[in-house]
């Protein structure tokens, strides 16, 4: 039974203190907000009497508190007029239920981890999961946990994260503890949703996209259907309508992730609108194989929408990514609702992926441009002190790309470059032995846009499809997909990697070639999954392209370093084949060690 507090404080315009409460506009804390901008101070002073252990924080016209703070003053109101906001009960109530039965549920999923396919099918008595792979199996166990809120799932790319929430879904509602499912995923993705439904569940649920006018999302919206599927966009734009939806099921809806790295940055719009969701949905499911592509923190989000901030609770983290990784390991390890699965794991009869890197030495013209652009950073950079390279970050950056563009193509940087760039020369007999002479399927990944219409234009010959920023529409960008995959005359798929986003199937190729690259490492590593995935029978290559003696050269290694980071992270235990290249480079330091001439 409830206690009630009798204290009651008095002011120059009321017997009884007055004030609403609210969660924070970051859906960090409560916030409770007098009526009477006076009464501020007295409020304060009044909530620290009632209760001498809660620490109380004054912002924004308003007084803060923590959520199991304000669980406590829920339960045992003091003598103050507090209006609490449907959204406040809400925030409160949700966090202390997850609270309630995280020790149980983080350990029934680390026995699932732990025992694997036989303890989840005891779980999953009377499911027909006959079509699924065993880590599939233990996914669906641990993602319908009967008291669970959700989990994180970070199998690796094409290991069947989408075939996994579908049939989660389905023993969700064949138990009767969700309704519908929101489904929110990239704009290269929504389409591929419906598809995976249907596949795998018939026209047993009704699946609906919201997209198209205003009017047409509006009509999806209250189309009725089990499964609404939309993008980051959309969400964003109508959240209030999403919202709506939501609230009517009252906790029986989930929320599905797709690619949720894109919910990295705290602050982003689209990561505050999910969280708003959140608060409305009975379980969150986040999918994505690369979560934390370029730092640790980038896990934090994700964790966060599942669990409502249990995880990393009281949890500071550094700056520096450095000493922030084994923190974000050791909050995860210990109190972290995920499933990771690799390929090389559960997917044995997967071919196997070997890299050639090839330096490319600039050609005559190109390393003058090269050179001189050089020059006039490196002087940038040393004539400038901390304080005014913060001011000028901008320009120091521009300065690196060109450098990087100049090693792809200079053309973007000299307008009257009229030599042919290094790599289109190493290019055309990679092209030529490959396709023309073997017979093979090609996908050749560019970052910049002059780089990329140089290459549609060169290579125009071998009947290529290109799949860039320049091919908006998702229909053009499928069409693109589907005559590289079935049409055996297009030998050639020429893309940015930024664009290409997850989910795509690229599998009839097994060459990957890569002519530049964006500095962000969740554009490069779900793009090596394009080709390596479920459905290719053959060994996979990727050849490098690195242009020699170059910048480019330590930007590969960069995103080298984030891949094994990120690996690092997550406990991954990938068997890697030692390379030419790496063993040669260890055999040439240690014999520089020893002032070896040998070469």
């Amino acid at each position: 039974m409830k206690r009630m507090m009798n204290l009651q404080y008095s002011n120059s315009k009321s017997n009884i203190l007055s004030a609403d409460v609210h969660v924070s506009e970051g859906i960090n804390n409560v916030v409770i907000i007098p009526r009477e901008k006076s009464d501020r101070y007295s409020l304060r002073s009044a909530l620290r009497t009632a209760f001498p252990k809660v620490t109380f924080f004054m912002s924004n016209g308003g007084i803060s508190l923590n959520s199991q703070d304000a669980l406590l003053l829920m339960e045992n109101p003091p003598g103050i007029n507090l209006q609490w906001s449907l959204g406040a009960k809400q925030f409160v109530e949700k966090r202390a239920e997850i609270r309630s039965v995280y020790a149980e549920v983080k350990k029934t999923v680390d026995d699932l981890i732990e025992k694997g396919k036989s303890l989840a099918e005891g779980m999953l008595n009377g499911i027909d999961i006959s079509s699924l792979d065993s880590h599939q199996v233990v996914n669906v166990a641990a993602m319908t946990v009967s008291n669970g809120f959700g989990l994180c799932v970070f199998d690796e790319q094409g290991a069947g994260k989408t075939v996994t929430t579908i049939f989660a879904y389905d023993v969700l509602v064949e138990r009767d503890q969700i309704d519908i499912a929101l489904i929110i995923a990239p704009k290269s993705m929504v389409g591929e949703w419906p598809k995976d439904i249907k596949r795998f569940k018939g026209d047993l649920y009704k699946v609906t996209t919201i997209n198209g006018t205003s009017a047409q999302k509006r009509a999806a919206l209250s189309s009725g259907a089990d499964i609404f599927i939309t993008n980051y966009e959309t969400t964003v734009n109508m959240e209030a309508e999403l919202t709506t939806l939501l609230r009517r099921y009252r906790g029986r809806a989930v929320l599905v992730v797709d690619e949720s790295y894109f919910i990295k940055n705290r602050d982003s719009k689209r990561t505050q609108s999910l969280r708003r969701l959140r608060e409305w949905s009975g379980r969150a499911f986040v999918l994505c194989g690369t979560p934390a592509p370029n730092s640790p923190v980038d896990l934090v989000e994700q964790f966060n929408l599942v669990d409502m901030g249990v995880t990393f609770e009281n949890v500071k983290l550094p700056d520096d990514r450095a000493e922030a990784l084994p923190i974000v390991r050791r909050a995860i390890n210990e109190r972290g609702l995920y499933v990771r699965h690799l390929k090389q794991d559960v997917l044995p009869d997967l071919p196997e992926k070997r890299f050639h890197t090839v330096y490319v030495p600039l050609a005559e013209k190109q390393r003058e441009i090269y050179l001189k652009v050089l020059q006039g950073y490196v002087k940038d950079l040393s004539s400038t002190n901390d304080e005014s390279f913060k001011k000028q970050l901008g320009h120091f950056l521009a300065q690196r790309s060109a450098l990087l563009q100049i090693c792809s193509n200079p053309t973007s940087v000299v307008s009257d470059y009229q030599e042919t760039p290094a790599k289109l020369l190493v290019l055309d007999d990679i092209l030529d032995d490959l396709i023309r002479v073997k017979g093979e399927k090609v996908v050749l990944w560019s970052y910049y846009r002059t780089s990329l219409d140089a290459l549609v234009k060169r290579y125009k010959k071998y009947h290529l499809v290109r799949y860039d920023g320049t091919v908006s529409s998702v229909e053009e960008r499928q069409q693109a997909v589907n005559m590289f995959q079935d049409d055996p005359s297009v030998s050639l798929f020429i893309g940015n990697a930024a664009a290409a986003g997850a989910g795509l199937t690229l599998h009839r190729a097994r060459f990957t070639i890569y002519e530049s690259f964006s500095d962000q490492a969740a554009h490069y590593l779900q793009s090596l999954d394009r080709t390596h995935r479920r459905g290719q029978d053959r060994d996979v290559e990727y050849i490098i392209l690195l242009a020699d003696e170059t910048i480019e050269i330590k930007q590969y290694q960069t995103l080298q370093s984030k891949q094994n980071a990120a690996r690092d992270l997550l406990g991954d235990n990938v068997k890697e084949s030692p390379t030419r290249d790496l063993l040669l480079n260890e055999a040439i330091e240690a014999a520089k060690v020893l002032n070896l001439d040998i070469i």
